[in-house]
């Protein structure tokens, strides 16, 4: 019986160093990162009077903020910023509401119509609730997003589920989602956490409880010009054609590992297919940095400088330059 007790003891002993090494080792090679400026990609120039013009404000991740002056629609809206130990540790988290009450005071967002995540993962469905009971705005989204709303208390005349191709209109905004794939990471090539959320998801709630649900495109149209919006890489061959654009906000996370050609194609099939004729590139950035501090994903991550080479011969090809937008600061779109 003791020497059981001792073979276990020193199992468990093997196990915990184990462990500790794999997590310093991580958190190390987590701050293995390239410089921004290696990207390649100019910052876009900011809006000069936003008077009579339709703008974008992007806030990390995918989160972007369209306005007309007179109507704001913002997808995503996650501001929370979470720590490495909570992705290594699986610790239970929740919105930091300091964050979201600060971000809809800084860039006055005060006449939101819409919140729409582009799916249920925590980088983009995660504040969606918290966000939507500071305003007067509806969500838009999948069953999955619904059931976030749920558990947050969203009033139930404040969240709807669209189908793909279904539409609302807002002011001067059309916003039509479109059903879409997430780019084939994770083991399963479907994506990290795949699958739905199937009950209302009450925080605090462990990071792999937002699972992503339906995926969408997302066009918002103007009269002055439509946008398509394209967080995660995935690829649904012909479907965008029905779809064409002046602009597309391009999701770029995970290009490095799924391959030139595919990087191509996805190209091909976001951008080309839909005419649009200037790209921004979203979702480069660390979700694990504070909320406003831009720093590329991590090398164990995500190569994003491939992606990006990768990204510009594809640009090059068609014409087009490819621009990063600054931080909280309004870009004019048309």
């Amino acid at each position: 019986m003791n020497k059981w007790f001792r073979w276990a003891a020193y199992t468990a002993s093997g196990v915990l160093a184990i462990a500790v090494i794999a997590f310093a080792t991580i958190t190390w090679l987590w701050q293995d990162r390239a410089p921004l400026s290696e990207l390649g990609w100019h910052v876009a120039e900011p809006a000069q009077d936003t008077d009579g013009a339709v703008t974008v404000t992007w806030l990390g991740v995918s989160t972007l903020l369209f306005d007309d002056g007179e109507t704001q629609i913002l997808t995503d809206g996650t501001f929370t910023r979470l720590h490495l130990n909570d992705f290594l540790l699986l610790r239970p988290v929740r919105s930091d509401i300091a964050n979201i009450n600060y971000a809809l005071d800084e860039f006055r967002i005060n006449h939101l119509a819409a919140v729409i995540p582009l799916h249920s993962h925590f980088d983009h469905a995660m504040d969606v609730g918290n966000v939507t009971n500071r305003t007067t705005a509806v969500i838009l989204g999948s069953e999955s997003t619904a059931n976030i709303a749920r558990g947050a208390r969203v009033p139930v005349d404040q969240y709807q589920i669209l189908a793909s191709g279904e539409s609302r209109t807002f002011g001067d905004f059309t916003v039509t989602l479109i059903e879409s794939v997430h780019a084939p990471l994770g083991p399963s090539g479907s994506g990290w956490f795949p699958g739905i959320v199937e009950e209302p998801l009450v925080q605090p709630a462990r990071i792999p409880d937002w699972r992503s649900g339906a995926v969408y495109s997302l066009l918002v149209s103007h009269p002055r010009g439509r946008t398509l919006v394209q967080a995660s890489a995935g690829i649904s061959a012909g479907v965008l054609a029905a779809y064409p654009a002046n602009v597309v906000m391009l999701g770029v996370a995970g290009l490095a590992s799924l391959g030139r050609e595919y990087t191509q194609q996805y190209w091909q099939e976001t951008v080309a297919t839909t005419g649009a004729d200037r790209v921004y590139a979203i979702h480069f950035d660390d979700f694990t940095q504070p909320f406003g501090e831009v720093a590329l994903l991590p090398n164990i991550a995500d190569n994003v400088v491939q992606a990006a080479a990768w990204i510009d011969e594809c640009a090059e090809r068609d014409g087009i330059v490819v621009q990063r937008p600054p931080f909280g600061i309004p870009v004019a779109l048309y």
